[in-house]
Protein backbone atom coordinates (compact mmCIF):
# COMPACT_ATOMS: atom_id res chain seq x y z
CA UNK A 1 0.00 0.00 0.00
CA UNK A 2 1.34 3.58 -1.08
CA UNK A 3 2.58 5.66 1.65
CA UNK A 4 0.31 8.79 2.30
CA UNK A 5 2.41 11.78 1.24
CA UNK A 6 3.23 14.01 4.30
CA UNK A 7 1.56 17.66 4.16
CA UNK A 8 3.45 20.46 5.98
CA UNK A 9 0.98 22.97 6.91
CA UNK A 10 2.24 26.78 6.76
CA UNK A 11 -0.05 29.45 9.59
CA UNK A 12 1.18 32.55 9.62
CA UNK A 13 0.60 34.32 13.28
CA UNK A 14 0.31 38.42 13.77
CA UNK A 15 -1.03 38.73 17.44
CA UNK A 16 -3.49 36.43 17.21
CA UNK A 17 -2.61 33.14 19.47
CA UNK A 18 -6.14 32.72 20.01
CA UNK A 19 -6.82 32.55 16.67
CA UNK A 20 -3.98 30.16 15.82
CA UNK A 21 -4.67 27.84 18.99
CA UNK A 22 -8.35 27.24 17.86
CA UNK A 23 -6.41 26.55 14.30
CA UNK A 24 -4.38 23.96 14.98
CA UNK A 25 -6.61 22.20 17.57
CA UNK A 26 -8.75 21.58 14.68
CA UNK A 27 -6.36 20.37 12.73
CA UNK A 28 -5.25 17.78 15.61
CA UNK A 29 -8.90 16.11 14.74
CA UNK A 30 -8.06 15.54 11.38
CA UNK A 31 -8.43 11.88 10.41
CA UNK A 32 -5.75 12.46 7.63
CA UNK A 33 -2.65 12.28 10.11
CA UNK A 34 0.74 12.81 7.99
CA UNK A 35 1.31 16.62 8.50
CA UNK A 36 3.88 18.54 10.13
CA UNK A 37 2.53 22.26 11.11
CA UNK A 38 4.96 25.07 10.90
CA UNK A 39 3.83 28.31 12.36
CA UNK A 40 5.59 31.82 11.13
CA UNK A 41 5.43 34.48 13.83
CA UNK A 42 5.46 37.48 11.78
CA UNK A 43 7.11 39.56 14.83
CA UNK A 44 4.18 39.63 16.82
CA UNK A 45 4.23 42.17 19.46
CA UNK A 46 1.67 40.62 22.28
CA UNK A 47 2.34 37.30 23.86
CA UNK A 48 2.23 35.00 21.17
CA UNK A 49 5.06 33.59 20.65
CA UNK A 50 5.84 32.65 24.23
CA UNK A 51 2.03 31.21 24.74
CA UNK A 52 2.06 29.22 21.18
CA UNK A 53 5.20 27.33 22.36
CA UNK A 54 4.01 26.44 25.25
CA UNK A 55 0.72 25.44 23.67
CA UNK A 56 2.42 23.77 21.38
CA UNK A 57 5.37 21.92 22.36
CA UNK A 58 5.78 19.53 19.03
CA UNK A 59 4.57 21.91 16.48
CA UNK A 60 7.71 24.19 14.75
CA UNK A 61 7.45 28.14 15.08
CA UNK A 62 9.45 30.19 13.35
CA UNK A 63 10.14 33.41 14.51
CA UNK A 64 10.10 36.37 11.62
CA UNK A 65 11.74 39.60 12.82
CA UNK A 66 9.55 42.01 11.13
CA UNK A 67 5.85 41.79 10.15
CA UNK A 68 7.10 41.53 6.04
CA UNK A 69 3.49 40.16 5.12
CA UNK A 70 1.81 37.17 3.68
CA UNK A 71 4.08 36.68 0.86
CA UNK A 72 7.11 36.93 2.97
CA UNK A 73 5.92 34.92 6.02
CA UNK A 74 4.28 32.05 3.86
CA UNK A 75 8.09 32.08 1.58
CA UNK A 76 9.86 31.25 5.21
CA UNK A 77 7.35 28.23 6.09
CA UNK A 78 7.74 27.59 2.52
CA UNK A 79 11.35 27.22 2.19
CA UNK A 80 11.60 25.46 5.37
CA UNK A 81 9.77 22.44 4.48
CA UNK A 82 11.43 22.82 0.69
CA UNK A 83 14.72 21.83 2.59
CA UNK A 84 13.35 19.06 4.75
CA UNK A 85 11.40 17.73 1.47
CA UNK A 86 8.02 18.77 1.31
CA UNK A 87 6.02 17.29 -1.07
CA UNK A 88 3.03 19.03 -0.63
CA UNK A 89 3.04 22.42 1.31
CA UNK A 90 -0.65 23.63 2.51
CA UNK A 91 -0.83 27.10 3.44
CA UNK A 92 -3.84 28.22 5.94
CA UNK A 93 -5.31 31.05 7.63
CA UNK A 94 -4.64 31.20 11.23
CA UNK A 95 -7.79 32.43 11.58
CA UNK A 96 -10.00 29.46 10.61
CA UNK A 97 -10.75 26.30 11.69
CA UNK A 98 -10.95 22.67 9.73
CA UNK A 99 -13.40 19.72 9.48
CA UNK A 100 -11.43 16.29 10.57
CA UNK A 101 -11.81 15.02 6.60
CA UNK A 102 -10.72 17.82 5.24
CA UNK A 103 -6.71 17.35 4.61
CA UNK A 104 -7.83 13.74 3.39
CA UNK A 105 -10.45 15.09 0.51
CA UNK A 106 -7.79 17.83 -0.94
CA UNK A 107 -4.90 15.27 -0.70
CA UNK A 108 -7.11 12.61 -2.43
CA UNK A 109 -8.08 14.87 -5.52
CA UNK A 110 -4.50 16.53 -6.38
CA UNK A 111 -3.11 13.14 -6.04
CA UNK A 112 -5.58 11.38 -9.23
CA UNK A 113 -4.16 14.19 -11.40
CA UNK A 114 -0.81 15.03 -12.41
CA UNK A 115 -1.73 18.20 -13.90
CA UNK A 116 -3.59 18.98 -10.65
CA UNK A 117 -0.79 21.39 -9.57
CA UNK A 118 -3.11 23.70 -6.93
CA UNK A 119 -6.29 22.61 -4.63
CA UNK A 120 -8.48 24.43 -1.81
CA UNK A 121 -11.66 23.55 -0.20
CA UNK A 122 -15.14 25.25 -0.06
CA UNK A 123 -14.21 28.10 2.75
CA UNK A 124 -17.68 28.77 4.95
CA UNK A 125 -17.91 31.79 7.19
CA UNK A 126 -17.23 30.94 11.16
CA UNK A 127 -20.36 32.67 12.35
CA UNK A 128 -22.75 31.66 9.70
CA UNK A 129 -21.35 27.55 8.94
CA UNK A 130 -24.10 26.83 6.56
CA UNK A 131 -22.86 30.22 4.08
CA UNK A 132 -20.48 29.69 2.01
CA UNK A 133 -17.79 32.46 1.78
CA UNK A 134 -15.25 30.98 -0.76
CA UNK A 135 -16.21 27.74 -3.44
CA UNK A 136 -13.06 28.68 -5.63
CA UNK A 137 -13.20 31.52 -8.10
CA UNK A 138 -11.57 33.31 -10.86
CA UNK A 139 -9.60 36.31 -12.38
CA UNK A 140 -11.72 39.35 -13.51
CA UNK A 141 -9.47 41.77 -15.74
CA UNK A 142 -12.13 44.16 -15.89
CA UNK A 143 -12.65 44.70 -11.95
CA UNK A 144 -8.88 43.97 -11.31
CA UNK A 145 -8.96 40.90 -9.06
CA UNK A 146 -9.58 37.27 -7.82
CA UNK A 147 -13.34 37.11 -7.24
CA UNK A 148 -14.95 34.21 -5.32
CA UNK A 149 -17.92 31.60 -6.34
CA UNK A 150 -20.63 31.83 -3.44
CA UNK A 151 -22.67 28.82 -4.75
CA UNK A 152 -21.35 25.19 -5.76
CA UNK A 153 -22.31 21.55 -4.52
CA UNK A 154 -19.65 19.81 -6.86
CA UNK A 155 -15.84 19.58 -7.46
CA UNK A 156 -14.44 22.03 -10.78
CA UNK A 157 -11.76 23.42 -12.05
CA UNK A 158 -11.40 27.51 -11.39
CA UNK A 159 -8.74 30.12 -12.20
CA UNK A 160 -8.19 31.53 -8.60
CA UNK A 161 -8.73 30.40 -4.88
CA UNK A 162 -8.20 32.25 -2.19
CA UNK A 163 -4.88 32.19 -0.18
CA UNK A 164 -6.87 31.25 3.39
CA UNK A 165 -6.10 27.80 2.11
CA UNK A 166 -4.32 26.20 -0.80
CA UNK A 167 -2.75 23.07 -1.04
CA UNK A 168 0.38 22.96 -3.40
CA UNK A 169 2.24 20.31 -5.12
CA UNK A 170 6.02 20.90 -4.82
CA UNK A 171 6.73 20.47 -8.30
CA UNK A 172 4.60 23.87 -8.80
CA UNK A 173 6.60 25.37 -6.24
CA UNK A 174 9.61 24.03 -8.66
CA UNK A 175 7.77 25.69 -11.59
CA UNK A 176 6.45 28.93 -10.27
CA UNK A 177 8.76 29.57 -7.36
CA UNK A 178 7.52 31.42 -4.11
CA UNK A 179 4.95 34.15 -3.85
CA UNK A 180 5.34 37.37 -4.39
CA UNK A 181 6.44 39.93 -1.97
CA UNK A 182 5.69 43.03 -3.55
CA UNK A 183 2.21 43.34 -2.07
CA UNK A 184 2.69 42.80 1.82
CA UNK A 185 -1.22 42.25 1.76
CA UNK A 186 -4.39 41.06 -0.64
CA UNK A 187 -3.89 39.55 -4.55
CA UNK A 188 -0.54 37.24 -3.45
CA UNK A 189 -2.98 34.59 -4.07
CA UNK A 190 -4.86 36.09 -7.28
CA UNK A 191 -1.31 36.65 -8.99
CA UNK A 192 0.18 32.84 -7.66
CA UNK A 193 -2.97 31.39 -9.37
CA UNK A 194 -1.99 33.08 -12.69
CA UNK A 195 1.07 32.11 -12.69
CA UNK A 196 0.02 28.65 -11.78
CA UNK A 197 -2.07 28.56 -14.87
CA UNK A 198 0.70 30.11 -16.96
CA UNK A 199 2.76 27.23 -16.39
CA UNK A 200 -0.25 24.91 -17.48
CA UNK A 201 -1.05 23.45 -14.67
CA UNK A 202 -4.46 23.05 -13.04
CA UNK A 203 -6.30 24.75 -9.80
CA UNK A 204 -9.10 22.57 -8.66
CA UNK A 205 -12.20 23.57 -6.21
CA UNK A 206 -12.56 20.31 -4.03
CA UNK A 207 -16.49 20.97 -2.42
CA UNK A 208 -16.32 17.99 0.22
CA UNK A 209 -13.44 19.41 1.99
CA UNK A 210 -14.75 22.24 4.35
CA UNK A 211 -13.60 25.02 6.89
CA UNK A 212 -14.58 27.66 8.14
CA UNK A 213 -13.12 31.46 7.92
CA UNK A 214 -13.37 34.49 10.10
CA UNK A 215 -12.91 36.86 7.25
CA UNK A 216 -11.47 40.08 7.47
CA UNK A 217 -11.11 39.44 11.48
CA UNK A 218 -7.21 40.20 11.26
CA UNK A 219 -7.18 43.07 9.46
CA UNK A 220 -10.10 45.05 10.60
CA UNK A 221 -12.86 44.83 8.02
CA UNK A 222 -13.52 45.55 4.32
CA UNK A 223 -13.26 49.50 5.11
CA UNK A 224 -10.01 49.29 7.29
CA UNK A 225 -7.36 51.95 6.29
CA UNK A 226 -5.38 48.14 5.09
CA UNK A 227 -7.85 46.90 2.94
CA UNK A 228 -9.06 49.84 1.00
CA UNK A 229 -4.90 51.02 0.61
CA UNK A 230 -3.51 47.36 -0.34
CA UNK A 231 -6.59 46.56 -2.24
CA UNK A 232 -6.64 49.39 -4.85
CA UNK A 233 -2.82 49.87 -4.94
CA UNK A 234 -2.52 45.45 -5.65
CA UNK A 235 -5.53 45.51 -7.83
CA UNK A 236 -3.95 48.38 -9.86
CA UNK A 237 -0.13 46.38 -9.91
CA UNK A 238 -1.38 43.17 -10.63
CA UNK A 239 -3.79 44.04 -13.65
CA UNK A 240 -0.84 46.13 -14.99
CA UNK A 241 1.29 43.05 -14.56
CA UNK A 242 -1.03 40.49 -15.89
CA UNK A 243 -4.52 41.69 -18.13
CA UNK A 244 -4.41 42.19 -21.60
CA UNK A 245 -3.80 45.48 -22.37
CA UNK A 246 -7.06 46.73 -23.90
CA UNK A 247 -8.62 44.93 -20.23
CA UNK A 248 -6.03 47.07 -18.53
CA UNK A 249 -7.80 50.43 -19.64
CA UNK A 250 -11.19 48.89 -19.17
CA UNK A 251 -10.25 48.06 -15.88
CA UNK A 252 -8.99 51.59 -15.25
CA UNK A 253 -12.13 52.90 -16.80
CA UNK A 254 -14.26 50.58 -14.02
CA UNK A 255 -11.89 51.88 -11.60
CA UNK A 256 -12.07 55.63 -12.22
CA UNK A 257 -16.18 55.35 -11.92
CA UNK A 258 -16.63 52.98 -9.32
CA UNK A 259 -14.22 55.30 -7.24
CA UNK A 260 -16.06 58.49 -7.96
CA UNK A 261 -18.85 56.36 -6.69
CA UNK A 262 -17.81 55.30 -3.60
CA UNK A 263 -16.36 58.97 -2.83
CA UNK A 264 -19.59 60.67 -3.26
CA UNK A 265 -21.25 58.28 -0.79
CA UNK A 266 -18.38 58.26 1.69
CA UNK A 267 -18.74 62.21 1.90
CA UNK A 268 -22.14 62.37 2.46
CA UNK A 269 -22.34 59.14 4.90
CA UNK A 270 -19.60 60.80 6.97
CA UNK A 271 -16.61 58.53 6.00
CA UNK A 272 -14.01 60.54 4.04
CA UNK A 273 -10.63 59.03 6.25
CA UNK A 274 -11.74 56.17 3.72
CA UNK A 275 -11.02 58.15 0.49
CA UNK A 276 -7.85 59.39 1.92
CA UNK A 277 -6.55 55.24 1.79
CA UNK A 278 -7.96 54.53 -0.98
CA UNK A 279 -6.12 58.11 -2.60
CA UNK A 280 -2.79 56.93 -0.94
CA UNK A 281 -3.03 53.50 -2.31
CA UNK A 282 -3.02 54.83 -6.02
CA UNK A 283 -1.10 57.76 -5.57
CA UNK A 284 2.02 54.94 -4.48
CA UNK A 285 1.04 52.47 -6.89
CA UNK A 286 1.81 55.53 -9.62
CA UNK A 287 4.94 55.81 -7.56
CA UNK A 288 5.77 52.78 -8.01
CA UNK A 289 6.49 52.26 -4.15
CA UNK A 290 5.00 48.49 -3.27
CA UNK A 291 5.69 46.17 -0.21
CA UNK A 292 4.77 47.22 3.10
CA UNK A 293 3.45 51.24 4.49
CA UNK A 294 2.94 52.45 7.42
CA UNK A 295 0.14 55.02 7.81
Amino acid sequence: MKKPPLIFIIILNYNGYNDTIECINSIKKSIYEHYEIVIVDNNSNDESVSILKKEFPDVTLIENEENSGFGVGNNIGIDYSKQRGAPYILLLNNDTVVEKDFLYHLIETIEKDTKIGLVAPSIYYYNQPGRIWSAGGYISWIRGSGFHYYRSNKDRFVSFVSGCCMLIKAEVMKRVGLFSEDYFLYLEDADYCRRVTDANFKIKYVARSKIYHKAHSTVGGKNSPSVLYYCYRNRLSFTKKYAPRLYYYIFFVYLVVTIAVKFSIWGISGHKDRIKYVRLGIRDFLLKRMGKVCF
